[in-house]
């Protein structure tokens, strides 16, 4: 009865210091308005959104690119930082469960033996056992929500180990096509370079029988060596690429095996970009956004709490005897119980202080994720509109150099039967290779725009990370 009463005067003392803490608001913020259609959708070619999920699971199988799909995988195996963030969700879910031990009692032993020995006379021995046990009444909900904030804290992680995934395979993808490009690039220098060193010889021969000047031939030597220069520039743009790739991949370049050469073999797939509503579920980068601000109003939760009274159970028991044979008998058995109430009176504004920076965390992170939203809904529009604009220019693209390659046969048949100055065969040969450089580069910055596109829309994902049967991170 006696422990009855103070476990209930304990509980009154608790409530009445409690009233006297000052309440504060929790954080609030406007979250973003969401539009209903795309802004830029229609330029994109995108149909009216569907209520489906928009983007595939393994969306990178849609270029049809080969040995993409393998690349993918192995990055995902051996990169280095797709690794260490494996090993920060470990670490979040162990603080995690040491959060959670909070809500519950902690029991310790202890043991020990001593003897006595007086100057005279015999000494005597004494042996114990114990043990004791403590428990904190989360009365306030204090230890709870630091175990929330800590779980929250843990789902941020892997929320932010998922968007590392998408964002390594969005990057093993635009690697991969910069390569191939770089391929087809390098093969159009050549191949101009050879047509350069042919027009070369033709200038030439119409040197020597009198139809063309030294300086005509110069003009052409001088180009002959431009395009000769292009080939190693390009030559090392390649290699770093490739350093690059096998960085991704968690391995040295030497190890990677390329399994297509040109970007003819990939093809570009149209891209849905379903509900703008919809964006707010598929990227993990806003579920953690989202994570973080639960974490926060979980911490601001716990400050107030810690301004409040505790109230603590304490407890023990334990044997002692001078023999060690008799220590666990019933006469030795000693026990306690006892209950007590800790209330701060003043500690300098130590816990308003944590109180208010909380609050002030929690505005932040409440900021943060409308900030996100916004940069999500930003991010897809720019995808789509680089969708549509890059679409006009590579036509345009291909009409110029269609027109190039035209007016360099032209040019070259004029001048081998006489009827054109050399000027326009060397500008015409000129025209025509910047236009085919031109033209593969508005060729790769289309199939970038289309992985940008997909990572932005969430690159699959979905909670869990089973959609459809397909493991997505």
């Amino acid at each position: 009865m006696k422990m009855h009463r103070r476990l209930a005067t304990a509980a009154a003392l608790s409530l009445a210091l409690g009233a006297c803490a000052t309440a504060m608001p929790a954080p609030e913020t406007t979250a973003p308005a969401v539009p209903r259609t795309w802004t830029n959708g229609a330029l994109a070619g995108a149909a009216e959104p569907a209520a489906a999920r928009a983007v595939p699971d393994r969306w990178w199988e849609t270029y049809g690119a080969v040995g993409l799909a393998d690349l993918i995988a192995r990055a995902e195996r051996n990169n280095a930082d797709l690794a260490a963030s494996r090993q920060r969700i470990a670490q979040a879910r162990a603080q995690a469960r040491a959060a959670g031990a909070g809500l519950l009692p902690t029991l310790n032993t202890s043991g020990g033996a001593s003897r006595s020995a007086p100057g005279e006379g015999r000494g005597s021995n004494s042996f114990r056992g114990a043990f004791d046990a403590s428990y904190e009444v989360d009365f306030w909900g204090g230890n709870r929500a630091r175990a929330e904030a800590a779980e929250a804290s843990a789902a941020g992680v892997r929320y932010d180990q998922d968007a590392a995934v998408l964002s390594l395979r969005a990057e093993v993808a635009r690697t991969y096509f910069q390569l191939l490009n770089l391929n087809d690039r390098l093969a159009n220098a050549r191949r101009i370079l050879t047509i350069a060193e042919d027009v070369l010889g033709l200038v030439e021969t119409q040197e020597s029988l009198g139809a063309a000047s030294g300086l005509e031939v110069s003009r052409q030597r001088g180009a002959v060596a431009s395009l000769r220069a292009n080939i190693p520039s390009l030559e090392q743009s390649r290699a770093e690429t490739l350093n690059a790739l096998a960085l991704l991949l968690g391995t040295t370049p030497g190890a990677v095996i390329l399994r297509a050469d040109t970007l003819d073999d990939v093809h570009l797939p149209a891209v849905t970009p379903g509900l703008p509503s919809d964006l707010l579920l598929r990227r993990p980068d806003l579920r953690a956004a989202e994570a973080s601000m639960t974490a926060a109003d979980a911490d601001l939760r716990a400050a107030r709490a810690a301004m409040l009274p505790s109230i603590r159970l304490t407890g023990g028991g334990g044997f002692t005897s001078a023999e060690l044979s008799s220590l666990f008998s019933p006469a030795g058995f000693l026990a306690n119980l006892a209950s007590g109430v800790a209330a701060p009176l003043f500690d300098g504004g130590r816990l308003a202080a944590q109180r208010d920076a909380a609050t002030a965390a929690g505005a932040a992170a409440a900021e943060a994720y409308r900030g996100a939203v916004l940069s999500a809904f930003r991010d897809v529009e720019d995808a789509l509109a680089a969708t549509s604009h890059l679409a006009d220019v590579e036509t345009a693209r291909r009409e110029a150099f269609e027109e190039a390659e035209q007016s360099y046969r032209i040019a070259e048949a004029r001048y081998r039967a006489g009827r054109t100055d050399f000027l326009d065969l060397l500008d015409a040969q000129r025209t025509l290779f910047q236009q085919e450089d031109q033209l593969e580069q508005v060729r790769l910055a289309r199939l970038n725009a289309s992985v940008a596109l997909y990572k932005a829309l969430g690159g699959g994902w979905c909670e869990g990370g089973n959609c459809g049967g397909h493991r997505v991170a």
